[in-house]
């Protein structure tokens, strides 16, 4: 055999062999990046990954994390001043070495994101970006959310990884025009390892003044089944034949009592009527009001929230976001006057009523103005999740 001929050959092998798997390579890398598979080259920065972030604009955000009974004197304006801020969802690309990542075509066209409350992204929301960052705005509090983000370049797609962000329980308040002092009830962690369920009560002003674009916003986006009404009839458009939001609303007047009337007999048959109005699931969401929102509704609220298991402070601080609201302030009374002669003088007669926990006071004397515990079971099984 010539040996040259044969190394020549052998030469010619190894060359094609090596071209052969070049070209594979090549293949795979092209299959990788058509596919989007690499993730990684997709960074979550706000929020980074796994992080919480609130919803609420500085201010609440502000209120709720440094929360002392009394600093919303310091802070209050004699307006609303908790709407909702929304969060900013950014992130960056961070491409390896390559052409990928150099020169033309290394930022891409414009991103897909999609966002849920579920792990793999169904029933979400999508947006489309040219950037590098979205405004999501109406998110529940207290919750677990889902994103991905699907960059579409000149010649191939990357999808990220999906990241996880948690929203913090700054309340879920809302912009409702000529509608003050709203948010939801819902979002607290209890002594029961449950939270109260969202969407379902909604605290706030009276809706006389409520316009066609206010009526969208509770009719069509918070879904209100039911308007209870707190004041007495005459008061303002109270005991009137229907709600102002119209006759598709379940309208309910109650003349409610308010602090320390609740101790007194005259008032209780009324105020166990409002308490039965939230037995039943097929009046929920109910938006409860008096006139300002936050007294004879703050009464009420307290009782909701103590029955449901939410921690004490946590209800005080839940009375005291109405002084961050035009009506909830708008009688410009010291916040340190309506927590010593109203607020507190109430927890503590509350607390005359048997039981370990605030959640037992509640409870026993809820009993004693004639509900059962069927009825607070009820409750409870609607609104804790």
């Amino acid at each position: 055999m010539d040996r040259k001929k044969f190394r020549t050959g052998r030469t010619r092998l190894v060359d094609r062999r090596k071209r052969i798997a070049a070209l594979v390579l090549s293949a795979l890398l092209a299959l990788a990046v058509l596919t989007g598979c690499a993730k990684r080259q997709i960074t979550a920065s706000v929020p980074g990954d796994g992080k919480s972030i609130s919803t609420a604009n500085n201010i609440v955000a502000g209120f709720c994390k440094n929360y002392t009974p009394g600093i919303s004197e310091e802070l209050r304006e004699y307006k609303d001043m908790y709407f909702p801020a929304g969060i900013d969802l950014k992130w960056e690309y961070g491409f390896e070495s390559g052409d990928e990542g150099e020169g033309e075509g290394a930022s891409p066209l414009y991103a897909y994101v999609y966002f849920s409350d579920n792990k793999d992204l169904s029933d979400g929301r999508s947006y489309i970006t040219a950037g590098n960052s979205v405004h999501v705005d109406d998110l529940l509090v207290n919750k677990d959310y889902y994103w991905q983000v699907e960059a579409v370049f000149k010649d191939h797609t990357v999808k990220s990884s999906v990241f996880k962000l948690h929203t913090s329980h700054d309340f879920r308040t809302f912009n409702i025009p000529n509608v003050s002092n709203t948010r939801d009830l819902g979002g607290y962690d209890t002594i029961y390892k449950k939270v109260v369920r969202q969407g379902m009560i909604f605290r706030g002003a009276n809706v006389d003044a409520v316009k066609a674009a206010s009526k969208k916003i509770m009719l069509d986006d918070l879904g209100i089944r039911t308007d209870l009404d707190l004041r007495a009839p005459g008061e303002g458009k109270a005991g009137g034949e229907q709600s102002p939001l119209g006759e598709s609303v379940n309208y309910i007047n109650i003349s409610a009592p308010l602090y320390l009337n609740i101790k007194e007999e005259s008032w209780q048959e009324a105020l166990a009527s409002e308490i039965r109005v939230f037995t039943d699931r097929e009046n929920y969401p109910v938006y409860f009001h008096c006139a300002i929102g936050r007294d004879r509704t703050g009464t009420l609220a307290m009782l909701l929230l103590g029955l449901l298991g939410v921690p004490e402070n946590m209800i005080r601080r839940d009375y005291e976001m109405s002084f961050l609201s035009y009506s909830g302030s708008a009688d410009k009374t010291p916040v340190e006057t309506m927590l010593s002669a109203n607020f507190e003088p109430t927890v503590k007669y509350l607390k005359t009523f048997s039981g370990k926990t605030f959640a037992d006071n509640v409870v026993n004397y809820l009993k004693s103005i004639g509900i059962t515990q069927e009825e607070i079971d009820a409750i409870r099984d609607i609104m804790l999740e």
